[in-house]
């Protein structure tokens, strides 16, 4: 299953290979779709972040996609 990240308003949108560093983005349509692995990997460092302040968390949201059951037939 993908999720989205958003971070105060922001959408995960990759990294910055060069700079070793998660970016975030405020238009949606950069947003790029993570799985759980990766998933726990961002929150973990997010985590980081916030207890070493870093950053102040204001909202951190999990976007996930619905699951698609069977249609009606």
């Amino acid at each position: 299953m993908k999720a989205l990240i958003v971070l105060n308003g922001k959408y995960y949108a990759g990294e910055n290979e060069k700079e070793n560093k998660l970016v975030f983005e405020p238009e949606r349509s950069k947003a790029v779709p993570v799985d759980e692995e990766r998933l726990k990997f961002i929150v973990n460092a997010i985590s980081g972040w916030v207890m070493d302040d870093e950053i102040q968390l204001g909202r951190l949201e999990i976007l996930r996609e619905k699951r698609r059951d069977k249609p009606n037939v």
